[in-house]
């Protein structure tokens, strides 16, 4: 084999093995932006378990609870399991966190429904334009809405 050509494989399988383990950014990977609307557990956990494979398969993940969905970031709020998984949407949540989602709720939704910051679980950060606009309208970001 000429030397370029075993050269030309050892370059490439290095960069094969530099790039095992890294985000979706440096992947050249999406992010998907989960526009969550309701605290139904059947949509809810279809959004929720599909953010879930979307990080297995390296995408970036922000879930975005709006509406009736901040409801279920309320760590007092009664919540059904999702017949998919028998979890609930806060143990959702809280294993697509642990995993690198990000998790951003909305204030004025929040006001609405009576939530406060202390009622939140842990890891949900409170949005509003200057947080949610940049992300949802990034070159690389896909927005879908439950």
């Amino acid at each position: 084999m000429p030397v370029f050509k075993r050269t030309y494989l050892w370059i490439l399988l290095l960069s094969l093995c530099m790039t095992a383990g890294v985000s979706a950014a440096e992947t050249g990977r999406k992010t998907i932006f989960y526009n969550l609307t309701t605290d139904e557990s059947w949509a809810a956990g279809m959004a929720l378990g599909q953010a879930a494979m979307a990080l297995k398969e390296g995408y970036g993940v922000v879930v975005f609870l709006n509406v009736r969905a901040v409801y279920l970031a309320d760590k007092s709020h009664p919540q059904d399991t999702f017949s998919g998984t028998s979890k609930t949407a806060q143990e959702m949540l809280s294993a697509l966190m642990e995993q690198g989602a990000r998790v951003i709720i909305c204030p004025m939704c929040m006001k609405k429904a009576g939530i406060e910051q202390s009622d939140l679980m842990s890891g949900v950060e409170p949005g509003g334009p200057p947080v949610t606009f940049p992300v949802m309208t990034a070159d690389d970001t896909v927005v879908i809405s439950y």
